[in-house]
């Protein structure tokens, strides 16, 4: 199988630790000014964040949205572990699920419209197959729930390098990595949800280099 430049090692203890330490940084006052902007609701019940990385989002989602219950899913152990440690010490919840997927290969363990929210960030360029995925997102999400991807989007190489030299990555790597990091534009993603069958699509674009893009389930 050939390496996949768009993802990363999650099983390096080091760069699990350098990711959480930069969230700050890849959730910026410009993403949640932009979130807000596109969510602009009150109390979501259920939500998810597929490819929750340490947790640290997810746990702001949950308080914001005053959930009773966050599903924390990603592909790395690593990752997982510190997730259910982040959710357990920064939120009140009630439940807390936390699934080890591969989004590539594995089916979501989730039923059918069980879900108000769902999030997945910095993630769709690393799946194998985007639609799929996204298909599969929306399968568990319930009726009038909505879906926020945030992710790199193409078309500025040099601001990317400047956008990821602030999380700790180096010039040689990111260049190496822009491609496959950045292989949606923002009309693709939207193009994805909308082909899933999300409505009501829209998108905000920051940096040159980032997307926020929002769908509903009808």
């Amino acid at each position: 199988m050939a390496h996949n430049h768009g993802k990363a090692d999650w099983t390096d203890d080091e760069r699990v630790q350098r990711m959480a330490n930069s969230y700050k940084v890849r959730y910026d006052d410009r993403f949640w000014k932009a979130f807000s902007s596109l969510t602009n609701r009150d109390s979501q019940p259920v939500v998810a964040d597929f490819g929750c990385g340490p947790g640290l989002l997810l746990a702001d989602i949950a308080n914001r949205f005053k959930a009773h219950t966050a599903i924390a899913l990603d592909e790395s152990e690593q990752m997982l572990a510190l997730a259910e440690k982040n959710l357990r010490e920064l939120t009140k919840l009630e439940s807390i699920d936390i699934q080890h997927v591969n989004f590539d290969t594995d089916e979501i363990q989730m039923e059918k419209n069980s879900i108000d929210f769902a999030f997945s960030g910095f993630m769709l360029h690393e799946v194998a197959n985007p639609l799929d995925f996204v298909t599969n997102v929306k399968r568990v999400i319930k009726s009038n729930g909505i879906f926020v991807v945030y992710d790199f989007v193409s078309g500025n190489e040099e601001m990317f390098v400047k956008t990821v030299a602030r999380q700790g990555m180096s010039e040689e790597d990111a260049r190496k990595r822009y491609p496959h990091m950045c292989k949606h534009s923002a009309d693709d993603i939207v193009e994805k949800l909308e082909t899933s069958g999300f409505s009501d699509c829209r998108l905000i674009t920051i940096d040159a280099v980032r997307a926020v893009v929002v769908g509903l389930k009808r």
